[in-house]
């Protein structure tokens, strides 16, 4: 079994996948289970090669992920199609550089785990006046989930 917990640490993202016994995938009548959710799949495929910290402290924009996960397969990384499609799920909602100004509304909505009113505000808002930082963002857009913005700060810039 997989569990998932985010903290806020000095400013940025630490998530820590805790597992027991193993890294991949429980097994049942010697076949490995494929995993079910995004967080199972990054620590069932991307710890056969290296830790978990090389995702956690490197986040990218979209193309830079998918980029990245491809290159994985090609070289070996073990996984379902259904798996590696957890895997960007994670990478997309979780470690994705987003620009407040320029995001797309579907981005918008996964980055910042937005609704559609949210995301629409947002929408709206930088076409009069481009967002200036994560306070102007904070105090102009009501119903912004702050644990998440905290946990994303990083992630987050306005250009």
């Amino acid at each position: 079994m997989v569990r998932f917990a985010v903290t806020i640490l000095g400013g940025g993202l630490m998530c820590m996948l805790l597992f027991s016994p193993a890294v991949s995938a429980p097994v049942k009548s010697g076949k490995q289970v494929e995993a079910s959710t995004p967080q199972a799949a990054v620590v069932k495929v991307c710890t056969g090669c290296h830790g978990l910290e090389i995702v956690m402290d490197t986040p990218k924009d979209e193309q830079a992920w998918h980029d990245t996960v491809q290159e994985m397969i090609d070289r070996g990384a073990k996984g379902t199609p259904a798996e590696f499609d957890l895997v960007m799920q994670f990478l997309y909602e979780n470690m994705t550089l987003i620009d407040i100004n320029h995001a797309d509304p579907d981005a918008l909505s996964n980055a910042l785990h937005a609704s559609s009113a949210v995301v629409a505000a947002i929408v709206a808002r930088r076409q009069v006046h481009p967002f200036s930082d994560l306070s102007d963002l904070e105090g102009t857009v009501p119903g912004l989930n702050k644990a998440v913005l905290d946990a994303k700060k990083r992630m987050i810039f306005f250009q």
